[in-house]
């Protein structure tokens, strides 16, 4: 049929506007064949099917899907998407899209698009000088699931490459992060093609990590490292890492908004670094080692605290930094005392380095005056969440079993509570 000329007859009939459907489902089998896509006949069936969508007097619903899902079919071939023809096409798929169509026209439209912007710049910009960015976005807001992820798809392709950079705003990063909270409340996780679709802003637009949408997208972002698949966690590792690389360029206020919002991902970063997949293990462990959060040192109890004489009264003195001292309570039970006492410290960023040095004293009259030191690297506990251990006082006692400390440590992004 296509080598006898009928592409040519129907796309004269549609033209004509006769048997619109029958001549567009014919149409969309012939150009549905990998091979008659191959052929010359088909390119010059472009401008037609193009025109057609754009005629006024094209009214009936199911020839124009019929006609969209020929052009899609066409643009599956790469060298059709590229040809100087494909523009008139994507003039017409934003003009459609601009028509409120029914859902299933949408995601037709839509994928032709995907298919022609996947392959060509000049696709790209015929696109957006038809307003095809404000519509799709709209889209992506208003339609139905799968015409929203269609569209964000079709939003992470167009803004794969910086092209059309004039057209990257900070309202399109507020369209696709109102989707995400949208997908939340809808579904309890996030289709991770808006995830992708973020990326692809911030990965290719720096600028555009700075901005207000930017720093409302984090706590999305973190209910989606909490919830998702393992597809969706990793997108959104990917957009909170590119959101740290800009935080050196950005002003203060930013940087700092976005590192505490990205702080209620602490202990989820520490669960992936321990349990997730071994590809996770760096961005967690660089996002980690930036974010501000609180350490928190209990020390539990003290063991072999003897003396010759009656029962020590015995206290802990803690310094980390260049902190103030702080101590514990005087406990005079016996060798063994149990303080259970919590100190915490709060920092803009982990005490990368930072020793925890602490003595043990004794207040009674009688016997030494103090039980020994110990100083604790604390660096683990940032990765790890909760590091607990008993640690030996030093000097280490001659006469008897060793002197230790039961201290529990944990790094936390609770960044609210109260130091003792």
């Amino acid at each position: 049929m296509a080598e006898s000329g009928a592409i040519e007859a129907l796309l004269e009939l549609l033209r004509c506007h006769l048997c619109e459907e029958t001549a567009a489902r014919l149409l969309e089998v012939l150009l549905n064949n990998v091979k008659i896509r191959e052929t010359k006949a088909t390119k010059s069936a472009i401008v037609p099917l193009s025109q057609y969508l754009l005629d006024p007097q094209t009214q009936g619903q199911q020839a124009r899907l019929l006609a969209t899902l020929a052009l899609g079919d066409l643009f599956q071939n790469e060298a059709l998407a590229r040809s100087s023809d494909a523009v008139s096409a994507c003039r017409a798929l934003v003009n459609l899209l601009e028509d409120q169509p029914t859902e299933e026209m949408k995601v037709v439209a839509i994928c032709a698009l995907q298919n022609l912007v996947m392959y060509s710049r000049s696709n790209k910009r015929a696109v957006a000088e038809a307003g095809g960015v404000q519509v799709v976005l709209d889209l992506i807001g208003s339609s139905d699931p799968e015409t929203s992820v269609q569209a964000s798809m079709f939003i992470k392709l167009l803004f794969s490459n910086n092209t059309i950079q004039e057209y990257a705003s900070s309202e399109t990063v507020r369209a696709i992060t109102a989707a995400i909270e949208k997908d939340l409340w809808a579904t309890g996780t996030v289709n991770e093609e808006y995830l992708k679709a973020l990326n692809a802003l911030f990965g290719n637009f720096p600028r555009l990590r700075a901005t207000e949408p930017a720093t409302l997208s984090i706590p999305h972002l973190v209910t989606s490292l909490k919830t998702g698949s393992e597809a969706t966690q990793e997108a959104a590792l990917d957009a909170l890492f590119l959101l740290r690389q800009a935080w050196s360029a950005c002003p203060a206020e930013v940087s700092r908004a976005q590192s505490i919002a990205a702080a209620d991902a602490i202990p989820l970063l520490q669960y992936l670094i321990q349990s997730g997949p071994p590809r996770f293990q760096e961005k967690a462990e660089f996002l980690l080692q930036c974010l501000p959060g609180t350490l928190v040192v209990i020390i539990k109890r003290g063991n072999n605290m003897r003396q010759s004489v009656g029962n020590p009264s015995v206290f802990c003195k803690l310094t980390l930094g260049n902190t103030p001292p702080r101590q514990t309570k005087v406990v005079s039970t016996g060798p063994n005392p149990e303080f259970d006492e919590s100190f915490s410290w709060s920092f803009e960023s982990p005490p990368k380095g930072q020793k925890l040095h602490i003595s043990c004293k004794n207040k009674s009259k009688m016997g030494k005056s103090s039980f020994g030191k110990v100083t604790i690297q604390i660096d683990r506990v940032v990765m790890l969440g909760a590091v607990a251990g008993e640690y030996t006082l030093l000097p280490e006692s001659k006469s008897g079993p060793s002197r230790n400390l039961e201290i529990e440590f944990q790094w936390s992004n609770n960044l609210t509570q109260n130091a003792n």
